[in-house]
């Protein structure tokens, strides 16, 4: 060696005095990599030109202390000599350093994401491209990487209740990001996954700026918070019953409330109470709810004229098993018995029973019906069995209300001019009462024989001899 900087004093550890006129490989080259060295000289001195290497060469290089550390090295010609070269020597350290930190950044992120059920998400304002990491697919039902991701994309999985108020939030923190507070936006949603099922989301975003202060970018994280979600459900049911039974007046008002309640709870859109036929030991639908904006149509007809033996359709497996049933085969359930294609037609996906025990067993069966298709949990089992034996201790007591409701006196005149071929006004008329009490009459009677209409209301009650 001809020359040795200050530079290479404190990178090497060797004094100028100490290094120039050694051999640079015994100096500052490990012992492993000698050969491939003068190997190289050679290489080099092989020409006359100068030249530069045409790379840049990474390589370990040894300190006086006998530690190794990553360099990166270029070589040129620096005389008309073929064999006087000058190198130009560069401590990777730091940077290799930092890329080892990086990479084991990224690997306990990923970890963290996968454990918590998280995604992080980056949008462009400039450009509009949307960057999500392995874990926002993960959570949305996808592989790593397994599509471009889009905001129409992302939009288009967000249930249909949920994507108008999602849009809008997306939208405004991209048309104003300048209102957007500093501590970001959070929204709740539900995603539905391409197997049918339906997962709870809570995302956060935020707006980055850049050098100059001008937003950049949307960033954010999402979690799948479908696991607390049920959670919450379940004690909301336990609830709903408790408040149902806290509220009871009447039988048929209490079972009402009760559907709606529990059903709300459970996030089902159809419910109906089944009992146990003491005649031929059938079960007969005793009540059915609908919830807001949903009209039970042929499916609710269907239900209310049903006879299930035990095993037969979804209620009459949990009077069987005396257990909770939970299943998204409705049409495979009730194959036979008519509602299982009616399910179908209206868009109905998850059903579940939920047997009413008593002390000598089942007597009766909640059901439930959604839109939606809903995980089915081992908790979720055992909560619905609590839940039925607490409804079996408490309409244990009532039992002689669960049979069929009595048609009254004045319910009866009204069928009778039906059956004649009366109208209501005229039925109103001839009874003495306004148009809107006979037609409260009709409802109270199609409720109570398990029917839609006038015409199925006249010939089940001619056809059971309630009138002739």
């Amino acid at each position: 060696m001809l020359q040795f900087n200050q530079a290479a004093e404190r990178m090497f550890g060797h004094r100028r005095h100490e290094a120039v006129g050694q051999q640079l490989a015994d100096l500052i080259i490990p012992p492993d990599l000698r050969a491939a060295h003068w190997a190289g000289l050679l290489r080099l001195t092989a020409g006359g030109a100068p030249r530069i290497l045409d790379r840049r060469v990474e390589l370990r290089a040894l300190r006086r202390d006998g530690s190794e550390f990553p360099v990166e090295l270029t070589v040129t010609q620096t005389s008309d000599s073929p064999l006087t070269w000058t190198g130009f020597v560069r401590d990777l350290s730091e940077l290799k350093t930092a890329e080892g930190r990086g990479r084991r950044t990224a690997h306990l992120f990923a970890a963290a994401e996968k454990l918590a059920g998280m995604g992080s998400w980056e949008f462009d304002l400039r450009s509009s491209r949307v960057v999500w990491s392995d874990g926002m697919y993960r959570i949305h039902g996808f592989e790593p990487g397994g599509f471009e991701p889009s905001v129409d994309r992302y939009l288009e999985q967000i249930h249909a209740e949920d994507r108008e108020r999602a849009a809008s939030v997306l939208a405004s923190m991209v048309d104003a990001p300048g209102d957007v507070p500093a501590e970001g936006v959070t929204i709740e949603y539900r995603v539905v996954c391409e197997d049918g099922s339906v997962r709870d989301m809570r995302a956060r975003g935020a707006v980055e700026h850049d050098q100059q202060g001008i937003a950049a970018r949307l960033v954010g994280v999402a979690q799948d918070i479908t696991a607390q979600r049920l959670a919450e459900r379940e004690l909301h049911a336990h609830y709903a019953v408790e408040q149902a039974f806290r509220d009871w007046e009447s039988f048929d008002e209490g079972v009402t409330s009760l559907l709606r309640r529990l059903g709300t709870a459970l996030r089902y859109e159809l419910g109906s109470l089944w009992v146990v036929n003491a005649d031929d030991g059938t079960l007969r639908c005793r009540s059915f709810w609908c919830g807001p904006g949903v009209d039970g149509g042929e499916f609710e007809v269907l239900t209310r004229l049903a006879a299930l033996r035990p095993g037969e359709g979804m209620a009459g497996l949990a009077l069987e098993g005396s257990r909770p049933v939970l299943t998204d085969e409705l049409r495979r359930t009730d194959a036979g018995l008519g509602r299982g294609g009616a399910a179908t037609r209206m868009g109905l996906r998850t059903g579940l029973a939920i047997p009413v025990v008593g002390q000598d067993g089942p007597f009766a069966v909640l059901s439930y019906y959604s839109f939606d298709r809903h995980e089915p949990t081992e908790r979720l089992v055992r909560t619905l069995t609590t839940l039925g034996r607490e409804l079996g201790r408490f309409l244990e007591r009532r039992r002689a209300d669960l049979g069929p409701r009595p048609v009254s006196p004045r319910e009866l005149e009204v069928l009778r001019l039906a059956a004649e071929g009366n109208t209501g006004p005229r039925i109103a008329a001839q009874l003495g009462l306004s148009p809107a009490t006979v037609k409260t009459h009709f409802e109270n009677i199609y409720d109570k024989l398990g029917v839609s209409d006038r015409a199925g209301a006249v010939a089940h009650a001619m056809r059971i001899g309630l009138i002739r």
